[in-house]
């Protein structure tokens, strides 16, 4: 019988793709929402030809633009969206 040597799967690193945030020097004083808002964000992605409808929360906002967290591709990212790109959502109630 051949020996047969274990090794750990090997899975090449996914490419995250880098949104396309709100330029940052034009935002003013961010004020952090507390607790977290639920929204969708329509956030453009380097190497992706449309805008993406994402589900989203905001963190914090200024008149101008909004910082949201997403985890679209599996990893947590932080992105400035013009505020106009950011309407507000109601999470499902749970039912048990």
């Amino acid at each position: 019988m051949a020996e047969h040597q274990w090794a750990p799967p090997e899975h090449p690193d996914v490419t995250l793709h880098q949104p396309i945030g709100f330029n940052p020097e034009l935002v003013g004083e961010l004020t952090t929402i507390d607790p977290p808002q639920p929204v969708w964000a329509d956030i453009a992605f380097e190497q992706i030809p449309d805008t993406l409808h994402l589900k989203c929360f905001a963190i914090a906002s200024s008149e101008v633009a909004v910082l949201v967290q997403t985890a679209w591709q599996g990893r947590l990212q932080e992105v400035l969206v013009d505020r106009d790109y950011v309407l507000k959502r109601a999470l499902d109630p749970r039912t048990r």
